[in-house]
């Protein structure tokens, strides 16, 4: 927009006021009463449902990260494993799996995900000199023997 004057520039305000006013109750355009059709009014429910959109986008990532552990966890406990472990099995296989899609395989592809157990098992029975949980080999003696 070309502003060539100060009396131009002061009518220049109408249109902004409006389409400020008009995300405002467009926003508001599904509550109930009053709170829809008057803008002092609509602009505190407004920004009030704003602030609740943001706590349900956080909450409901908080909620989703809880269901997937309670599901891999289960999951885990019926295949005889469990989930902590899996995990650094997997990381330490270089298998790169979230929990949205391991929990996906837990409920979908029972299979797959049984064969994740089985890997996580055999990794754990297989623990060699390196560990410390595991069984001492056979023939050598170290510091703690002594």
């Amino acid at each position: 927009m070309v502003i060539t004057s100060p009396t131009l520039f002061a009518r220049a305000r109408g249109p902004d006021r409006y389409w400020k006013r008009r995300r405002i109750l467009s926003l508001s355009a599904h509550f109930f009463g009053r709170k829809k059709n008057c803008y002092s009014i609509a602009i505190r429910y407004v920004h009030r449902a704003l602030r609740y959109a943001v706590r349900g986008r956080v909450l409901r990532k908080y909620e989703n990260r809880e269901l997937w552990d309670t599901r891999l966890s289960a999951g885990c406990q019926e295949l005889g494993t469990s989930y902590t472990d899996m995990k650094s099995v997997l990381n330490e296989a270089g298998i790169a799996l979230d929990r949205k899609t391991m929990q996906n395989m837990a409920i979908w592809e029972p299979r797959s995900f049984r064969a994740l157990a089985l890997l996580t098992k055999a990794k754990q029975a297989e623990m060699g000199l390196n560990s410390l949980d595991g069984p001492p080999a056979a023939g050598v003696i170290t510091r703690g023997m002594l």
